[in-house]
């Protein structure tokens, strides 16, 4: 009975198949088929243009301009005048740290962002992952209920030629053993199912070795993946805001321009030089829609953080209460394989002896067959409460 036990632990522990790596490896290798991975050198590249933007001389680009006014139409005297002007458009006072101050809190919150998208992606790995052990378990039993199914019917059959037992034994026996094969048929779908969803996630065609520990100190919820890029959203929207209430008007141009004309053909050409500046005005048209609109943002990314916050302490509470869950329902279907297994041990000793009829010895087997698939069932869901815990907390594998 303590070999039978040790078998279960040993199905319900052990990977079912060749171990291809961690499961931090096969997270890696998701995490590198997601399009935000591979979008983060162009975004790098972005970000880097943005900072060069606020960073530049001018907040616009320069703009030219060039001019001609001419007699030809009417007269045709000669008179011509050339005008050129460059526009430069200027900062205005503390808007260009303004605008590194943006750049430097979106970069910040898209960083953010990506540890919080593969935390994500973790949960999608684990997820896929601990199904597909659970169906390897179940596989792994249903291949043993049907070669003891198929040993119990070649006993039976024996006795029935040796005028032991009755044909309708025989024909019992049969039947349990054709149950089995159609019930191991399901389970190899159900396994094959899981395989390909693993497959597809990972790229891996072997369950990699997934257990896991509690960490010693746990996460400060402040720091969770998920709750930090929703902190840099809040201070990318203040940052906005503070730009739209200090950023009072649109900017100033300097206008450099060079004059050359004549009178008639006889005259010579004269240049001149001119300098202009434009101030456009600060008006509530232009600002209260803006002010608005940066201060509703604001509040939304704030009140997003809170609610989120909630959100994931509750679920942090309740992965806990489940893993404590998951591990005394373990002790229970301990104790009923533990029963079982006594119990079908000794009721098969005595079909052997012809004390017991086949009915109760096939009721036997089945109630150890359950309670030994509901024990390695509860042995891979303890130790999936640790992944399930580790994932609410923000912890990778």
């Amino acid at each position: 009975m303590k070999s039978l036990i040790a078998f279960a632990a040993l199905a319900a522990l052990a990977p079912p198949v060749c171990a291809d790596g961690t499961l931090r490896d096969a997270v890696e290798r998701a995490w590198a088929r997601q399009p935000a991975y591979q979008a983060q050198p162009a975004r790098t590249e972005e970000f880097t243009a943005k900072r060069d933007a606020a960073q530049a001389l001018f907040p616009e680009p320069p703009t030219l301009s060039v001019g001609n006014r001419n007699d030809r139409l009417n007269r045709n005297d000669g008179q011509s005048e050339w005008e050129a002007d460059i526009a430069l458009p200027l900062w205005l006072p503390g808007e260009q740290g303004r605008q590194a101050a943006i750049v430097s809190a979106e970069r910040d919150q898209y960083d953010t962002a990506l540890a919080a998208a593969k935390l994500k992606v973790a949960g999608e790995v684990r997820d896929s992952y601990w199904q597909a052990r659970l169906t390897e378990n179940e596989l792994v039993l249903a291949r043993r209920k049907v070669e003891e199914a198929a040993q119990l019917a070649a006993d039976v059959e024996r006795r029935v030629k040796a005028g032991d037992l009755a044909r309708v034994d025989l024909n019992q026996a049969q039947a349990a053993e054709r149950l089995a094969r159609a019930a191991l048929a399901e389970v190899e779908v159900k396994t094959f199912r899981a395989r390909q969803g693993f497959n597809v996630l990972t790229g891996l065609r072997t369950l990699p070795s997934g257990d896991e520990t509690l960490p010693v100190q746990p996460v400060a919820l402040d720091d969770h993946p998920l709750l930090v890029p929703l902190q840099r959203a809040v201070a990318t929207t203040q940052a906005r805001l503070k730009q739209a209430s200090q950023s009072l008007r649109n900017n100033p141009e300097l206008e450099l321009g060079m004059r050359r004309e004549r009178n008639t053909y006889d005259d010579a050409y004269a240049n001149s030089l001119g300098v202009r500046f434009r101030l456009p005005f600060a008006t509530d048209a232009r600002n209260r829609p803006r002010i608005a609109a940066a201060n509703a943002e604001m509040i939304e990314a704030q009140s997003t953080y809170d609610l989120e916050r909630r959100k994931i302490a509750a679920e942090i509470e309740a992965a806990r209460r489940e893993l404590e869950q998951a591990r005394a329902v373990m002790g229970l279907t301990e104790a009923r394989f533990t029963l079982a297994a006594d119990t079908q041990r000794l009721l098969a000793r005595a079909f052997a002896l012809g004390e017991l009829d086949l009915v109760s010895r096939l009721r036997a087997e089945n109630e150890r067959f359950e309670s030994e698939l509901n024990f390695t069932r509860a042995k891979l869901e303890a130790t999936r409460g640790v992944a399930r815990m580790n994932q609410a907390q923000g912890v990778l594998p």
